[in-house]
């Protein structure tokens, strides 16, 4: 007699039985959640650092600025997109 009763335990614990957890789920999750950081990432870089300047140079230093965080942007969300479309 089994000390569980005649019951059997899973293997592998997944949530939805007609979508199992596979590595490709694994690394959209991880790039979902990676460009999702790298996207927050840039837009704090950004913001803060146009704060940071004394109010006279913030005139000349918009457009870099904007660029920086713009380009953090574009490739945290890309990134964040291809994550979700992996699933």
């Amino acid at each position: 007699m089994s000390t569980l009763g005649g019951g059997t335990l899973a293997a592998v614990f997944t949530p939805n039985p007609h979508h199992p957890l596979t590595w490709v789920n694994f690394v959209g999750y991880l790039l979902l959640i990676g460009g999702c950081g790298i996207a927050c990432v840039g837009v704090y870089a950004g913001a803060h650092t146009y704060r940071g300047l004394e109010p006279s140079r913030r005139r000349g230093q918009v457009v870099p600025i904007t660029l920086f965080a713009g380009f953090f942007l574009v490739v945290g969300s890309a990134l964040a997109a291809f994550g979700v479309w992996l699933f």
